[in-house]
């Protein structure tokens, strides 16, 4: 299929609550694909807590496709990624817990082995959540992109192919 470039305006709180969505509802492919979104044009500390989203994201792919290799590698660069925003969470995510159930998905797949990592889709998935009302202070704190110097969220054009 010819793919093409798009220009989409975007916010980073609808990114994200479309990403949490759509990870919930198990469309781990997509949820990736919308946190890339803001990923790419992130270039401040968030960034990595992106990159650990997507990365979660990316494992339960891979689970969905009954690989187990790469889950594997995905929950433990991922749990990096995410644990130095643990003590205090980030952007409205409880990250401390997150990173507790990506450590119990993670420790589940080595139990299931590489014969079944089928197995733990549904079940050992984490829920996506935040909460928007963090989102102002935190946008500050960490000078995310996608926000003005008081932190409410701006509407972005990004460029992405499709």
């Amino acid at each position: 299929m010819p793919r093409t470039l798009v220009t989409k305006r975007i916010t980073v709180p609808g990114n994200l609550q479309l990403a949490c969505d759509q990870f919930n509802r198990g469309q781990f492919f997509e949820c990736h694909e919308t946190l890339e979104e803001i990923w790419q044009q992130e270039h401040g500390p968030v960034r990595d807590l992106y990159k650990g989203l997507i990365q979660v994201a990316a494992a339960f792919v891979h689970i969905t496709r009954k690989h187990y290799r790469g889950p594997d590698r995905l929950f433990a660069t991922a749990a990096g990624y995410l644990r130095p925003f643990a003590a205090e969470g980030a952007l409205g995510f409880d990250v401390a817990a997150l990173v507790a159930a990506i450590e119990s998905a993670h420790a589940r797949l080595c139990a299931a082995g590489p014969a079944n990592p089928a197995s733990l889709y549904p079940g050992a998935e984490p829920v996506f959540a935040f909460d928007a009302t963090k989102l102002p202070a935190e946008a500050r704190r960490w000078s995310a992109w996608g926000f003005d110097a008081d932190g409410a969220p701006t509407v972005m054009e990004i460029t992405v192919i499709e």
